[in-house]
């Protein structure tokens, strides 16, 4: 029997025509709205794959013999469909909730046409009835599989779901009974993914304390989230970075005490053992990133004061400070290459909403010179990450989230200045989004 954490090996299946195709919260279809070619109406008038529906016709059929006859409640559905109804729940119930009863598009089994949900015919509730507990049993032997089982949330990302089927085939719903195996993800043993895999993914701290990853899809979308660990509530801000300099991204937290935290990243998922950097570190905006060329990733801090520092990495430890800069008052700070020079630059928030382009010399420094104007009506801004291959190879742009409303939208740099923003989403205002 494989238990909760196993895994068996199998490689994945991404051929959204192939019946066992894996498509969850991490692999989504290709193409991202594919259509089945071979749809067909099914029982119950749902359109569903023609595969899907005379096995389905088969099931219904034993389980009317057994005195349990089924109706269909849910099919296909296209990838705007499935938007639709996501948008809808998290209107509803909020984004985290959300997430677990229902998929992102292009994320979700119903838009392959081979899942469907099924229900008593007489409409009554399903998972604990005869019809259900009937379905649990003998849905293999139609070549269907409950995809969301009981106590497996940790694994699948969503809640029970005893009316969810997926056809997969005879032969794997036989093998996956035959050998215990009671998920997908645990049939195809995929390979671990970090917590941060990418500079375009994001980072954000739910109410409950709860670091999420927001896998970034390359195409200027988040994908669906996965947790990276709980007992975060304490930390008050904080910035992926490769801070080690192992090629894995690490995060950077400050605590509500004060303290300075490493957290390092690993192949596989979650971080490791936190790391103290420092203390006394309330009232300081932090900047992490690659401020001098050729040295480890340091840390830009204004303080109370409003000087700025530049604070190097020696491992385990910050190094002697060095004064950058007087007068910053109440400005938050952003590092990114906005030419494209190489060199790593600072874009500065004034509380009047404007945007100024501080370019960094590559020493530590800045280019003498007037401060470009990069925006204008900032001030309701209260987030901004830095993302890298978010819309694609080589993009590199900011996630920015509006206070009022909590929509997060993308702003691509493209020849040293903002374009027009995407939206990305809604429903962040709850969240401590990491820079």
């Amino acid at each position: 029997m494989v238990g909760i954490g196993g895994a068996v090996a199998a490689t994945p299946i991404s051929d959204p025509t192939n019946v066992q195709v894996l498509v969850n919260k991490q692999r989504p279809l290709n193409p991202l709205r594919y259509v089945p070619p071979d749809l067909v109406w099914g029982p119950g008038g749902h359109q569903m794959r023609s595969v899907t529906s005379s096995a389905l016709g088969r099931l219904y059929a034993g389980a009317a013999a057994a005195g349990s006859p089924l109706a269909t409640v849910s099919a296909y559905r296209s990838y705007d469909q499935q938007a639709a109804l996501f948008a809808s729940y998290v209107n509803q119930y909020g984004l985290a909730y959300a997430e677990t009863i229902s998929a992102h598009p292009g994320h979700s089994e119903h838009q392959t046409g081979l899942a469907v949900d099924v229900g008593n015919a007489d409409g009554s509730c399903f998972g604990n009835t005869p019809g259900g507990r009937w379905v649990a049993a003998n849905a293999w032997r139609y070549g269907f599989i409950v995809r969301y089982p009981n106590g497996y949330t940790a694994i699948t990302g969503y809640t029970w779901e005893p009316w969810h089927l997926r056809y997969v085939g005879p032969a794997l719903a036989a093998d996956m009974r035959n050998r215990g195996i009671a998920t997908m993800e645990q049939y195809f043993s995929t390979p671990p993914r970090p917590a941060f895999a990418t500079a375009a993914d994001l980072g954000a701290i739910d109410p409950a304390g709860t670091l999420w990853s927001y896998p970034a899809t390359g195409r200027g979308t988040l994908g669906a989230r996965v947790a990276v660990g709980t007992g975060w509530g304490g930390v008050t801000s904080g910035a992926v970075v490769d801070w080690n300099g192992d090629g894995r991204l690490d995060v950077i937290g400050r605590h509500t005490d004060g303290t300075l935290w490493f957290y390092p990243g690993r192949s596989t998922p979650g971080l490791g053992a936190g790391v103290l950097l420092g203390t006394g570190w309330n009232g300081w905006a932090i900047t992490p990133g690659p401020w001098v060329n050729g040295r480890a990733t340091s840390i830009i801090a204004r303080g109370p004061d409003g000087v700025l520092y530049q604070y190097p990495n020696v491992g385990n430890r910050l190094g002697a400070r060095t004064v950058i800069g007087r007068g910053w008052g109440t400005m938050t700070t952003t590092m990114v290459d906005v030419d494209g020079d190489g060199r790593q630059d600072l874009i500065a928030k004034r509380t009047d909403g404007l945007l100024l382009l501080y370019r960094g010399n590559g020493a530590g420094g800045f280019v003498p010179e007037a401060r470009a104007v990069l925006g204008r009506g900032w001030n309701g801004i209260s987030s901004v990450s830095v993302v890298f291959g978010f819309a694609g190879a080589g993009s590199t742009g900011v996630l920015a989230r509006t206070a009022v409303d909590g929509g997060l939208s993308y702003y691509p740099l493209i020849g040293g200045r903002f374009a027009p923003r995407i939206l990305v989403g809604s429903g962040w205002s709850t969240y401590r989004i990491l820079t």
